[in-house]
């Protein structure tokens, strides 16, 4: 064998081990994305079974707790029974918003917590000001004790579907790809009918609440203009993500009644069926009064939190509806949720609300939600303060380290909205809003605020 025979055997043998090595390499490579992509399937479909049977908790809670209100003859015993039951009404709230669901399946259910939570509340008012529950409030109480009881009932039914099945995930929900198994239907179809039972039977709650029938279906008071058409609506919301920089065509436009009766008009990329962008346009007026981008943002040109404020201002400040200042913020996953606050004449009007998300991937607006401000917003004249900023100090506690003060419009649970010192200041290393009433002195509303590296919210 000459040398060049020998050479060309080594070439040969050298080829064969770097294509193995490289085969060797891709495998490793690509079992390592699937165990991650498998750990991370396994971590949300266990967030979901956390919150499926949080709900359950919950409801089976709030039975127990609407059982002893009902037969406790305390009022400070039922205070402590009754704000408890709101607190489980709001968690059991949240756990619901948490599953992969489409809407339709639990809208009432998640309404009737709200309600049910904030009667309690209203309930444990009354007794903390020293007055009489009526007749009338504890028999609707005793009507929310049985509906909860059967919630509760039908959904430990279907945790058998959950536990036994091992066909069954909540991811699947989530993905909504392909046929829905048996278990999957059995499941959807058990909240669905849970759903339209609550829609059915539950009575109307009219206490003075924010989640009350009538907070809810009240007229919305910042519409302004003529009734517009389909095709009208359309086109303002071509026009609208056209602005924001989106290359989208309209697909078709859906009629809504709900507490702002909007044209939901869908919107996708020419010639894609994936990336669903929603906006709602209101009926009076062509008002935009929400939107949902859908398409996944393409991650080059990554911004930080402080870039993603400076973008969501610039949005709210192009909008034209007024002053605004922001007042809080969340972040999710990789996406900036921003509260804004109206302001008049230097007073925070806290009712008038604007919600924008920001996408950091992206730096893109991909979330706007104005119907708490087309809501409440209207023509105020703000009263004169009777007290001074000095006076409110004084009947904040006096051992809450004031940091700040300033004037703020607030929303009470009976729709009245009352003129207030926001005094912030620290006790214990706690956050706290006082919001003392700037005619009365009388002292409206206090909030802890929990700050964490994700935002901030109030208790």
């Amino acid at each position: 064998m000459g040398y060049r025979d020998i050479l060309a055997n080594y070439k040969n043998v050298l080829l064969g081990v770097l294509a193995a090595l490289l085969i060797g390499i891709g495998l490793i490579w690509y079992s390592g994305i699937g165990a991650r992509a498998y750990a991370m399937d396994n971590n949300l479909e266990a967030s979901y079974q956390t919150a499926f049977f949080d709900l359950i908790d919950s409801t089976e809670n709030l039975d127990v707790l609407l059982g002893k209100a009902l037969v406790s003859d305390s009022k400070g015993q039922n205070i402590i029974t009754l704000t408890t039951a709101w607190h489980e009404a709001e968690r059991a709230r949240i756990s619901l918003g948490q599953l992969p669901l489409e809407m339709p399946a639990m809208m009432r259910s998640q309404h009737y917590m709200a309600q049910l939570g904030d009667f309690c509340y209203s309930l444990a008012q009354k007794l903390a000001e020293d007055m009489e529950i009526s007749q009338e409030e504890m028999n609707t109480l005793e009507k929310l004790h049985n509906e909860t009881r059967t919630m509760h009932q039908e959904l430990r039914e279907l945790t058998t579907t959950v536990a036994e099945e091992k066909q069954f995930r909540f991811a699947n929900l989530a993905r909504r790809t392909g046929k829905l198994t048996p278990e999957a239907r059995l499941f959807v179809d058990g909240f669905g009918k849970m759903d339209q039972r609550l829609q059915d039977e539950v009575p109307t709650l009219t206490y003075d609440g924010p989640f009350s029938d009538h907070v809810v279906n009240m007229e919305p008071r910042g519409l302004t203009g003529d009734e517009v058409s389909p095709q009208e609506a359309s086109k303002i919301a071509l026009n609208f993500v056209n602005e924001l920089g989106y290359d989208l065509n309209v697909e078709r436009s859906e009629e809504t009644t709900g507490h702002i009766p909007t044209y939901n008009v869908r919107l996708r990329p020419q010639g894609q069926r994936q990336g669903e962008t929603v906006v709602g346009i209101s009926q009076q007026g062509g008002h935009v009064v929400w939107m949902m981008y859908g398409e996944a943002p393409q991650a080059n040109e990554q911004i930080n939190r402080e870039a993603a404020f400076e973008k969501a201002q610039e949005f709210i400040d192009q909008r034209d509806l007024g002053e605004f200042t922001q007042i809080g913020f969340l972040e999710e996953g990789n996406e900036l949720l921003v509260n804004y606050a109206m302001v008049q004449d230097g007073v925070i009007i806290y009712p008038d609300m604007l919600q924008v998300t920001i996408s950091l991937e992206s730096g893109n607006i991909v979330g706007y939600d104005a119907a708490k401000f087309y809501t409440s917003h209207t023509e105020r004249e703000l009263p004169e303060p009777e007290i001074t900023e000095e006076e409110a100090r004084k009947k904040a506690n006096h051992d809450l380290q004031v940091e700040e003060v300033r004037l703020a419009l607030i929303p009470l649970a009976n729709l009245d909205e009352k003129l207030c010192y926001e005094i912030k200041g620290t006790m214990n290393e706690d956050i706290y809003y006082v919001y003392i009433n700037a005619q009365t002195g009388k002292e409206e509303k206090v909030l802890l605020i929990v700050e964490t590296e994700e935002g901030t919210r109030s208790i």
